[in-house]
């Protein structure tokens, strides 16, 4: 895929591409900031660091992902009780921000990195952009 696959066209400043670990952060962060240093997903960040996230997110615009990603976003999420339908609550709204590049799962095997990294990683390979700063 191109960068006109990400929706940049030739002119169009860079934006991001944020990948699945750091979204889990970034939801659970929002969630309850407490939680990031205990959650198992998270426990390898601090809250500086989902502090730096946050500030990072709004320098850029467009944000971009695939649903591959979002997808194990979703799976990796799993916090008890009530923190579970929030972080859901969470996802819903950044999903809604992020520009969504489509990448089939088909296309996304066929990628040299499917063999080494699987496929979500491979989906984000063979969805590149050369202008955007992957993150």
């Amino acid at each position: 895929m191109t960068s006109a696959g990400f929706g940049l066209d030739s002119g169009t400043s860079a934006g991001l591409l944020v990948d699945a670990n750091l979204l889990v952060l970034f939801a659970v962060g929002t969630v309850n900031r407490n939680r990031i240093e205990t959650f198992k997903r998270t426990r390898k960040y601090t809250k500086t660091d989902y502090d730096l996230l946050v500030r990072v997110l709004a320098e850029f615009k467009p944000l971009y992902t695939v649903a591959h990603v979002l997808a194990e976003v979703s799976n990796l999420t799993d916090l008890p009780g009530a923190e579970r339908l929030q972080a859901r609550r969470v996802l819903k709204k950044t999903i809604s921000l992020l520009d969504e590049a489509e990448m089939s799962s088909a296309l996304a095997a066929e990628d040299r990195l499917y063999r080494d990294l699987g496929l979500v990683d491979a989906a984000i390979g063979a969805g590149r952009a050369p202008t955007t700063a992957l993150f």
